[in-house]
């Protein structure tokens, strides 16, 4: 998946709107500054979908996109699925620190042979906001906020001639049996399939 997503400035869906208001408002009281419309970058600051600690119901929350690698000089903003649980960096976050991250669309760019490329952004087939699936990680220093990787799997078929691996996408519906640690990691993963349309961003759609 590319470095980017999007989120509309004029959300209907009654839902993320008020989940939105929801983190927006935690950010205030942290007195940091978070993005709830235009294009997200990683290193922003975004509204995120996880189980509040103290009553373990569904809550929303500013946290980072990405973090940089203990050990090596990168930035880790996506993390493969299917490999996840193999990693130290997210031996706790597997079961108890997923997350949702809430987009109108996100984008991929697609090579042409001779080079160029092409922007793509990825829709709903509903037409409904999209919910990538995460794992968030703390710091070891309390006062930053948390830091979330977005899960990636192979493509649908029908987009993988644009690129070969998408964001893991839940369900709405299915968002808390998501965010449980009782619901198996790749049980839940690989029983999901989530279409979404691609349009070309060069027709004028963005």
């Amino acid at each position: 998946m590319c470095a980017r997503y999007h989120i509309d400035e004029d959300v209907r869906d009654e839902h993320l709107h008020e989940l939105i208001q929801r983190a927006a408002h935690n950010a205030d009281k942290l007195g940091v500054h978070m993005l709830t419309s235009g294009d997200i970058h990683p290193q922003d600051i975004a509204p995120v979908l996880a189980p509040s600690a103290l009553h373990r119901t569904l809550g929303a929350f500013p946290m980072k996109w990405g973090f940089k690698h203990p050990r090596r000089d990168l930035l880790v903003f996506n993390t493969r699925s299917e490999t996840a649980t193999e990693k130290d960096l997210f031996v706790t976050s597997v079961d108890d620190r997923r997350c949702l991250i809430p987009a109108s669309y996100y984008y991929e760019w697609h090579k042409a042979p001779d080079g160029s490329k092409d922007k793509y952004a990825f829709y709903a087939e509903n037409g409904n906001p999209l919910f990538l699936a995460g794992l968030y990680v703390r710091t070891n220093d309390r006062r930053q906020l948390p830091c979330f990787s977005v899960l990636t799997q192979d493509a649908t078929p029908n987009i993988k001639h644009i690129h070969l691996r998408m964001p893991v996408l839940i369900p709405f519906s299915r968002a808390e049996e998501w965010l449980s640690p009782d619901t198996d990691f790749y049980e839940m993963i690989n029983n999901l399939i989530v279409e979404v349309n691609p349009v070309n961003c060069m027709d004028g759609k963005e």
